[in-house]
């Protein structure tokens, strides 16, 4: 079962924390990335992009978009999942390369560049679940 009520919860609740993360020290990885990352989400559906604004070192980082908004701009990895699966990595419950090897997460485009940043969003986990638990909601 989703965490989130609909795609308007999912847009506000998990777009709302991406949205602290563009001017956390975290949120200079994208940079790393060298393009976009767009998040599909089903149960509920949605659809957040990352996208990075330039030069790196400058904040915001990047740019959160949601919804129609995200056709806007052409990702560079594209990461699809049901909306608890996305939840609990953001808690820091499931690895990655778990996820992707157990098919309850499809990624597309040079996956090899996001896995470079996985150690760098450990102290981003802790920050999700303070952000759940202050938010009023089924999340």
């Amino acid at each position: 079962m989703s965490p989130f009520r609909d795609s308007e919860d999912l847009h506000q609740s998990l777009g709302g924390f991406f949205d602290t993360l563009t001017t956390s020290p975290e949120g200079q990885l994208i940079h790393r990335v060298g393009g976009s990352i767009l998040f599909i989400f089903h149960h509920p559906e949605g659809r957040i992009l990352w996208s990075p604004l330039p030069p790196p070192g400058s904040w915001p980082a990047f740019r959160v978009l949601r919804g129609a908004e995200t056709a806007s701009v052409e990702p560079l990895l594209t990461f699809e999942q049901d909306g608890e699966t996305a939840h609990r990595f953001w808690l820091g419950e499931i690895d990655l390369a778990q996820a992707l090897a157990r098919q309850q997460l499809r990624a597309t485009g040079p996956l090899s560049r996001a896995m470079k940043l996985l150690p760098h969003l450990d102290p981003v986990y802790p920050r999700y679940a303070a952000w759940v638990a202050a938010r009023p909601g089924p999340a």
